[in-house]
């Protein structure tokens, strides 16, 4: 019984976990669905993938150059997103209520949804996980991750084809036409428009409802440290309440001196080799899944044979395709976490980055099949790789040093993870389609294998010392002892 209960996540634990699991599903339906789906009536891909390199990079400078400088000082790390959260549902109501009738205020709000979607659930609620995970957080992740799949794979297909096309695809227009109708003058597209808003509310209103649920669950359950609600790291009941108290304020108190100051980590070599295949893995799958319908779009001919009448989620070939994502995504998210977990973060990455550079193989030769089953290889690492950033982070340095690393990093993640959609859209419009953009993936593989065959975790270490030295403190083995004890350092 004693085992059972260590290897379980404990029922607060569960709570937390859900919460990011249906935080992650908002961020995903308001920042994917846009582009894959209204992409034609607000500018079209470009423009969209655009709109979220504006938006990624300006979450970014609210993150590097207002929050983290401050992160030690905030109070409640699970107040702070909650406040963000609601402020985010504001803007992602009104990305479904905004209309073609007015592009740019629906471009603006668009924006606004990347940023606080972003700050909120891959940022303040993921803060949340390391904190009650800190050493779990692989096997944890590969789980909560597998909301990126559902949601694109499944809920995609759903959105296109049920709730979507049921409010529009009958009584709607293109959105060229639309646009024709729109420049006659005042009145004449209002039926079309109207039908294009009813849709979106229907389509967006589910994952609406699942994000006010998720915080919900946060109000009345979570605290910003599990021993502040009577539960246990890692779901560890070795720790007695006491211990747990004591290493709580020793922990805040060692937070507060943290060395790894936002200008230090820019001087650390082995960061840079850690943090250039994590950006690279999770930007390129994201970048073909907020336009994976425009990639299976190529091929829109061939996919009706795939298509299985009377199943909803494979009532055309495009949702088939989808479908078969979502099962490969939540397989690779749930593997590689344990990968991550039993044998680390570095050789998952190598696994995940081998994955990559078949995707992009096997997607240069632009057949039906190759790209089916090169969009099933993305799918196969997406979930896994958004765990890859927090989870080197956790393994690799000091708990008290996470806030300040996790949120203090340099652009790299967020530049790359913003402007690679728009980067793959340019590629596909100007080289020939998407086989070109997957042969652009093909090496940024090859650079994400030869960063992670470089990365020592020694060096962190030594590049700790030598900041704790400067600071005053005392020098220790911890890091390297810890890293030794989990198997994943030799002696």
């Amino acid at each position: 019984m004693e085992q059972k209960a260590r290897l379980s996540f404990g029922g607060r634990g569960w709570m937390l976990m859900i919460y990011q699991i249906l935080a992650y599903a908002g961020y995903t339906a308001f920042t994917n669905f846009p582009q894959n789906i209204l992409k034609d009536f607000f500018g079209g891909q470009t423009m969209l993938s655009l709109m979220n390199l504006i938006g990624s990079l300006l979450g970014y400078v609210i993150t590097y150059f207002i929050i983290a400088p401050r992160i030690g000082k905030v109070k409640s790390v699970k107040r702070t997103g909650l406040i963000i959260g609601v402020i985010a549902l504001i803007f992602c109501a009104l990305i479904a209520i905004i209309t073609p009738a007015n592009p740019h205020l629906w471009r603006i709000c668009f924006v606004c949804v990347l940023i606080s979607t972003q700050l909120w659930g891959c940022f303040f609620v993921t803060l949340l996980i390391g904190n009650w995970f800190p050493r779990r957080k692989g096997t944890v992740m590969g789980i909560v991750t597998m909301a990126f799949p559902i949601v694109t794979g499944i809920c995609l297909s759903l959105f296109a084809t049920h709730f979507f096309g049921k409010y529009y695809g009958n009584g709607g227009v293109p959105a060229d036409v639309l646009q024709g109708m729109m420049a006659a003058g005042p009145g004449v597209a209002d039926g079309a428009l109207g039908a294009l808003r009813k849709a979106s509310i229907a389509a967006f209103s589910p994952y609406w409802i699942i994000s006010i649920v998720g915080m919900l669950i946060c109000v009345f359950f979570l605290k910003d440290f599990p021993e502040q609600c009577g539960a246990y790291r890692d779901n560890d009941r070795t720790f007695t309440p006491e211990m747990a108290n004591q290493m709580l304020v020793e922990e805040l108190k060692a937070r507060e001196n943290s060395v790894w100051k936002r200008s230090k980590i820019w001087g650390c070599k082995d960061w840079w080799l850690q943090a250039i295949p994590n950006s690279l893995l999770l930007a390129c799958a994201m970048a073909f899944m907020v336009q994976i319908m425009s990639v299976l779009g190529e091929h829109s001919e061939e996919l009706s044979a795939l298509a299985v009448p009377g199943f909803v989620l494979m009532a055309d070939g495009s949702s088939a395709v989808l479908f078969g994502l979502a099962i490969f995504a939540c397989f690779g998210s749930w593997l590689l976490g344990v990968i991550d977990t039993k044998w680390g973060v570095r050789t998952a990455v190598l696994i995940t980055s081998i994955l990559m550079l078949l995707a992009g193989i096997l997607g240069m030769f632009n057949a039906l099949w190759c790209t089916v089953a090169a969009t099933w290889l993305l799918g196969l690492f997406m979930g896994a790789s958004s765990n890859f950033g927090l989870s080197s982070i956790v393994r690799y340095w000091r708990h008290e040093d996470f806030p300040s690393v996790y949120s203090g990093a340099p652009p790299l993640g967020t530049v790359i993870g913003a402007g690679m959609p728009y980067v793959v859209s340019l590629i596909a419009a100007n080289m020939g389609g998407y086989k070109a953009a997957f042969a652009f993936v093909g090496i940024m593989a090859i650079v994400c294998i030869i960063c992670n065959r470089l990365f020592n975790p020694r060096g962190i270490i030594k590049y700790d010392n030598k900041l704790r030295e400067a600071a005053g403190l005392p020098l220790d083995d911890e890091l390297e002892q810890r890293l030794i004890r989990e198997g994943h350092l030799k002696k």
